[in-house]
């Protein structure tokens, strides 16, 4: 699965730890928050002022590396 801006961040943070420490590293508490189910990666970028192609890639690019 690849994740775009329309991914809810619950599936995304479900594909490796790698992408929860995306996450983590823009300071974003989606992994214990509440919307973490109905929130989008678009959205959440929108909401945190993220560039979201560079937030995006950055979270396929952890999830790929998790598959190796």
């Amino acid at each position: 699965m690849k994740i775009t801006a329309e991914t809810n961040a619950a599936d995304a943070l479900k594909m490796s730890k790698k992408v929860a420490d995306v996450f983590y590293r823009y300071n974003l508490s989606c992994p214990g928050c509440k919307g973490v189910k109905e929130d989008k990666i678009g959205r959440i970028a929108f909401n945190y002022g993220l560039d979201p192609d560079k937030f995006i890639k950055e979270l396929n690019a952890a999830a790929a590396e998790a598959k190796k």
